[in-house]
């Protein structure tokens, strides 16, 4: 019993290996799903397009092109027994699912709290932040302060 306690006290202080889905009470419209563009990558081919097909079936706008800033990502990855879809956007984190079928993943993201404060408050709030510039390339010769100079005509 002794030597038991400190294992028992280090797996409840263990941190949860996936965010627990949080279901809105109020979720995402399709029409709000559809607001973003989103990229999904998966292990393979048929796996890419069994999930396009349940994220488009419940309103989300797939494409197939890398993520454009502030729009989102959502990578599918296998933790046997489960799969796991990530849902990103400019690398943050937006939610988690788990589940048995990429159906069931679709479903979970589609009902998301966490979706849909991403939605409604336009990306999460370390985006929010970022100028609009970021990852433009400066240009030469723009180095001073502009000035502009005021005639001023007297009747």
């Amino acid at each position: 019993m002794r030597a038991a306690l400190p294992l028992l006290l280090a797996s409840a202080c263990a941190m949860p290996r996936h965010w627990p889905p949080k279901p809105a009470e109020h979720p995402a419209t399709r029409g709000e799903l559809g607001a973003y563009e989103l990229t999904v990558q998966a292990p393979s081919t048929e796996e890419r397009a069994a999930f396009t097909r349940a994220l488009s079936a419940l309103g989300f706008d797939v494409v197939d092109h890398p993520p454009y800033r502030r729009q989102l990502e959502v990578t599918l990855t296998h933790e046997p027994p489960a799969l796991v879809a990530t849902l990103r956007s400019d690398g943050f984190f937006v939610d988690e699912a788990v589940g048995d079928t990429v159906e069931d993943l679709a479903r979970t993201l589609a009902v998301s709290e966490r979706v849909k404060d991403f939605i409604r408050n336009s990306g999460v709030p370390q985006q929010w932040d970022i100028p609009e510039t970021r990852g433009s390339i400066p240009r030469s010769g723009s180095h001073g302060v502009a000035s502009a100079t005021v005639s001023l005509i007297h009747p």
